[in-house]
């Protein structure tokens, strides 16, 4: 499944991802959520 992310999270140390059930909420260190889930950066601010 395609992953897109908005670019200027790259700049961002750490993320925080809905870990797959309501209330429970991960966080990463983007460098590492950005090589596990490959995404394409791309710019979406209008």
């Amino acid at each position: 499944m395609p992953v897109y992310c908005e670019q200027g999270i790259a700049e961002r140390p750490r993320l925080y991802i809905n870990g797959g059930k309501r209330g429970y909420i991960i966080s990463l260190a983007t460098r590492d959520l950005l090589r596990v889930l490959q995404p394409t950066l791309v710019d979406m601010a209008v």
